[in-house]
């Protein structure tokens, strides 16, 4: 009875171990986007384009959402709570550009750059 009790928590153990391996090699792709989808974002503010703005917004929101999910799962709290920051922002900007204000749009496009950057 012992034995099968070792072997079990072993194997939650390993469990465990390959879902935060997995979640880690997650991560990668979604911060490779995250540059791309933030100049298509600056560059369709620049156009005033509010649809590509809202559309973009949606995307960085989506992909701030799935970081904050990875990190929470890695235990990481400062970087569960900055990506929902971003995630916030991203929505903010999603709703400004919906009523195409894109003055009001800019300011967290903004603080998202600069939170990424820093």
């Amino acid at each position: 009875m012992r034995k099968v009790s070792v072997l079990i928590g072993f194997l939650l153990l390993v469990g465990m171990g390959l879902t935060l391996v997995a979640q880690e090699q997650d991560l990668p792709p979604i911060m490779k986007e995250v540059p791309t989808t933030m100049a298509s974002l600056r560059k369709n503010l620049d156009a005033k384009s509010a649809a590509d703005v809202a559309k973009d917004a949606g995307k960085l929101q989506m992909l701030f959402t799935q970081a904050a999910g990875i990190f929470k799962a890695m235990k990481v709290r400062d970087a569960v709570e900055q990506s929902k920051a971003q995630a916030e922002r991203a929505g903010a900007i999603v709703t400004a550009a919906n009523a195409n204000n894109l003055d009001a749009a800019a300011e967290p496009a903004g603080a998202i750059q600069k939170a990424c950057k820093g």
